[in-house]
C-alpha cells in the first residue's frame, strides 16, 4: 500500500450510527476530514432541483456518489495526514455493483485507504429519521453487513468503534491511527 493509503482513514458503518458526528469532532480538533459523498451529492441535487436522488434514480445517484468519492480521495492527497473519510469509495463501488461504468471501476480500484477501517455498528438509541435519512432503523441496520463486507472483501481489517460519547470515540480512533498517518 502506498503512502497515500496509510494516511487516509475510513469511518464507515450503519446509517445513523454517529459517523458524521465523529468525523465532525475530528475536524473540530484540526484533523483533515472528508464528508460523506452520498450526503454531499444528495444536498447538491436537492438544492438544484435535480431528479438524481436515491429514491428517484438510484443508479444515477450512486454513480454520481462514486465519482464524487473518487475525486474526494484524489483531493485528500494534498491534505495533512491523517485524513478521516466519512465513508469511502470501497462501499460506493459495492453498492453500485455491476452497473458501474468501467472508467469509474478502474479509478475506484486505485483508491486505497489505511489497512484498518473504523466501523460504527447500528445504534438504535441515537438513530434519527429525517429528510435525508428516510429509512427505518431496521432497514438501515440491514445495510450494515454489506457495507462492512465491502471493505473485508477488499482486504481491509475492521475495528468496531464502541458506543460511547463522541469524545471517547474520538480518543478511541486517534489511539489506533497508524503512526505517520
Amino acid at each position: 500500500m502506498g503512502v497515500t493509503g496509510r494516511r487516509h482513514h475510513v469511518i464507515t458503518g450503519a446509517s445513523g450510527a454517529g459517523k458524521s458526528t465523529l468525523v465532525a469532532a475530528l475536524g473540530e480538533l484540526g484533523y483533515a476530514t472528508v464528508p460523506e459523498a452520498g450526503l454531499a451529492v444528495m444536498r447538491e441535487q436537492q438544492a438544484c432541483g435535480s431528479g438524481i436522488l436515491p429514491w428517484t434514480d438510484r443508479a444515477a445517484f450512486m454513480e454520481a456518489v462514486l465519482a464524487r468519492s473518487i475525486r474526494d480521495h484524489e483531493a485528500a492527497s494534498s491534505l495533512a495526514a491523517p485524513v478521516f473519510f466519512d465513508r469511502a469509495v470501497t462501499e460506493w463501488l459495492r453498492f453500485l455493483g455491476t452497473d458501474a461504468a468501467p472508467d469509474l471501476v478502474a479509478a475506484a480500484t486505485r483508491c486505497r485507504y489505511a489497512g484498518t477501517v473504523f466501523v460504527a455498528e447500528p445504534w438504535p438509541e441515537i438513530y434519527v429519521r429525517d429528510d435525508e435519512r428516510r429509512a427505518s432503523f431496521e432497514r438501515a441496520a440491514r445495510s450494515y453487513q454489506s457495507t462492512v463486507s465491502a471493505y473485508i472483501d477488499a482486504g481491509y481489517r475492521t475495528c468496531v468503534i464502541p458506543r460511547v460519547p463522541v469524545q471517547e470515540r474520538v480518543a478511541f480512533v486517534l489511539a489506533r491511527v497508524e503512526p505517520g498517518g
